[in-house]
């Protein structure tokens, strides 16, 4: 994970961001919690995909990005 100075726009979002990844709620909490802007998984090379489908409702959600 890297950090961004700039917010994604939504389209940008799809291309930085791995929610198939078993540590991005980790990560997410971490950006968070830093208050970050932003912060994409590219590049990062502890991608693991995760074991558990994404919700729908998650999956839609602006707010996720």
């Amino acid at each position: 994970m890297k950090k961004l100075d700039e917010t994604l726009s939504i389209n940008e979002a799809t291309s930085h961001r791995r929610e198939d990844c078993r540590y991005y709620d980790q990560c997410l909490n971490e950006a968070s919690a830093k208050r970050w802007r932003s912060f994409s998984c590219e590049g990062c090379d502890m991608f693991e995909e995760s074991d558990k489908a994404l919700p729908d409702i998650r999956r839609a959600s602006t707010l996720a990005w």
